[in-house]
């Protein structure tokens, strides 16, 4: 009986042991008031006769201060008798709490970043938080939960009481659910910045790819259901990641979770951002109409499940939330990242060649024309917080074209055998979830895994301040680029066009040429095909850049276009002339395929290799 009585007191002491040692945190949405909430922590022990409080400075994936401590009101510390501890605000995000060695209780009243006035300093609304009640809730931890000093490692527990009829989207699955609330469990700090959720009358979709559960969650304003109509938009989507990735996907499950807001999100402000097991998006409701940038949006944060958070380095692994120490590999981290969102397409045939080359070719222009080209990009990386928060973008932009001539060089050394993508697989494989690479060693180890040269090409391109040469590189792959060119082309009329509603319209005529006049065109004119080619407003620059190139001196273009008559009804026209009239295109910026019967056998091996059976 003794040793019956031994072992259940053991277990007693081992229980009230653990709830000791975690966070235990709660937060009642029924009971939200205005765009606020009251959060309540039972803390983990303290040993210390005082501690520090922190809310994060910034967080991963962001690049910038975003100091959440700022939405935090009226924070009060107790011990088990609800007694109040003294807390003194220190900064923006740290608090001191006296007498730490009794600490029992910590509230606090947090007002959400999406309506806030606080300065010019705003927060990305994918990585904030928004409070209205009886619609929805954005749960971006970092804004609702700080943590102790030396304490990140422990495990936390979450409840969130919920109104009727609400549901819980996140890549974590609850340990208790019922009708009025949630508990999750995650095993510490950064996992629970790492895990975002939105509370909302649900609108949810699943995919399945296999081994891999694919959750898809959406919030609209007009409560319009979209989740079914997203989710089958990405499953081809999903379905070539999965292939570009070998056939298998690095997650069991995962989480998109889009808020198409328009009343709260910050005008002007859409975007994305990754974790490890999902991603949350803050869109404008406009957005819904733009499937190809949604998908590319997707497609990018999805990437990110290898990098960074499978293969990174320790500054990444060990985030700092409270000072800005960056990586110096942005251009693997986010470049790489978003030219894989795009490649893929192009492989797999979910994007033409074409656009995806005009893809890169904007890519070029923006970075040469917007943002500095001259900066070692190691060293934006390592200060793009602060020193070179202006040239943010360029790592989307110039990142994105160091991978992607990384890959066409890594094709070009292993006679179209070992590309980027086997790279990005190998450098996982040696640096995988729980390992990390020093920022110092990286290039020597991608050397190792593939090609003494390539490290040269790094330190000149990456490291060093020197401007990519982009003819010489995409030559590699068959591959024709220009920063300036000018030709000429026979003219279709000199009459000006808009594309609406994927739809190309005439709204100038006032100064048609000969031959335009030839044509008889008419404002308002829809054209439909050229050459016989069925236009949109997505490739008819394609489609008239291909005609173009065929015409010779006498022949006769045909439009075909849909003109609406006086009563309304609309009638499909073949305008037809012979083509007389030139004109000067001024091409900037220009990448194209090289003619196949031009390739050498090198550059085709190349080609295929980069773009596989969409090399047409």
């Amino acid at each position: 009986m003794k040793r019956i009585l031994f072992v259940v007191l053991l277990s007693y002491l081992d229980i009230i042991g653990f709830a000791q040692t975690k966070y235990r945190y709660s937060v009642d949405f029924t009971k939200a008031a205005g765009n606020a909430v009251d959060v309540e922590l039972f803390t983990p022990k303290v040993n210390r006769s005082e501690i520090r409080f922190y809310f994060p400075a910034i967080i991963p994936g962001t690049y910038a201060i975003s100091d959440f401590g700022r939405f935090v009101q009226n924070l009060k510390a107790f011990d088990k008798s609800g007694k109040e501890l003294r807390v003194s605000h220190i900064d923006v995000n740290t608090w001191k709490i006296e007498k730490a060695n009794l600490l029992y209780r910590v509230t606090y009243r947090i007002e959400d970043t999406w309506h806030s006035n606080m300065g010019n300093m705003k927060i990305y609304p994918m990585a904030g938080t928004n409070i209205e009640p009886g619609s929805n809730f954005v749960v971006n931890a970092p804004g609702y939960f700080g943590y102790f000093d030396g304490l990140k490692s422990l495990p936390v527990e979450l409840e969130f009481k919920k109104p009727s009829g609400f549901y819980g989207s996140s890549a974590l699955t609850p340990s208790v659910s019922t009708v009025n609330s949630d508990m999750f469990q995650v095993t510490d700090i950064s996992e629970l910045y790492d895990s975002p959720i939105i509370y909302c009358q649900p609108d949810t979709a699943s995919i399945n790819l296999g081994s891999t559960q694919v959750l898809v969650s959406v919030y609209s304003d007009n409560k319009k259901a979209l989740a079914t109509t997203i989710a089958r938009e990405l499953y081809p989507l999903l379905t070539a990641v999965k292939s570009y990735l070998g056939g298998k996907l690095p997650v069991k499950k995962y989480a998109f979770i889009y808020s198409f807001n328009g009343g709260a999100r910050p005008a002007g402000i859409s975007g994305a951002l990754e974790h490890n097991y999902s991603s949350f998006y803050s869109l404008s409701p406009m957005m819904v109409n733009v499937v190809q940038a949604v998908k590319d949006m997707s497609a990018h944060e999805f990437f990110h499940i290898l990098t960074p958070l499978s293969c990174s380095s320790k500054e990444i692994k060990e985030f700092n939330y409270q000072q800005p120490v960056l990586s110096k590999h942005l251009w693997l981290y986010e470049g790489s990242t978003e030219y894989d969102a795009h490649h893929l397409q192009v492989k797999y045939g979910l994007t033409t060649t074409t656009e995806f080359l005009n893809t890169l070719a904007s890519k070029i222009r923006m970075s040469r024309t917007r943002f500095n080209d001259s900066i070692s990009f190691t060293e934006l990386s390592k200060e793009v917080a602060t020193t070179y928060a202006d040239q943010y973008g360029n790592v989307y932009m110039k990142g994105a074209l160091i991978a992607a001539c990384l890959d066409i060089y890594l094709l070009h050394l292993s006679q179209g055998n070992y590309g980027l993508a086997n790279l990005k697989h190998d450098l996982g494989i040696k640096f995988g979830k729980e390992k990390y690479f020093n920022d110092s060693d990286l290039f020597d180890e991608i050397a190792k895994l593939s090609f003494p040269e390539v490290k040269e090409f790094l330190i000149q391109y990456v490291a060093g301040n020197r401007p990519i040469d982009y003819t010489e590189i995409f030559a590699l792959a068959g591959v024709r680029y220009s920063d300036y060119s000018e030709k000429n082309v026979f003219s279709i009329g000199n009459i000006g066009t808009m594309s609406s509603g994927g739809k190309i319209k005439i709204i100038n005529a006032a100064n048609m040429d000969d031959f335009g006049k030839a044509m008889q065109y008419k404002l308002m004119d829809e054209i439909v095909a050229i050459g016989g080619q069925l236009v949109t407003s997505a490739n008819f620059d394609e489609v008239l850049d291909m005609v173009r190139s065929k015409l010779k001196e006498g022949d006769t273009l045909t439009v075909t276009v849909n003109r609406k008559g006086n009563s309304g009804e609309v009638e499909v026209l073949n305008l037809s002339a012979p083509v007389s009239v030139k004109e000067i295109k001024k091409e900037f910026y220009k990448i194209e395929l090289i003619d196949e019967e031009e390739l050498t056998t090198a550059q085709r091996i190349v080609r295929n290799a980069w773009l596989k059976s969409n090399c047409n």
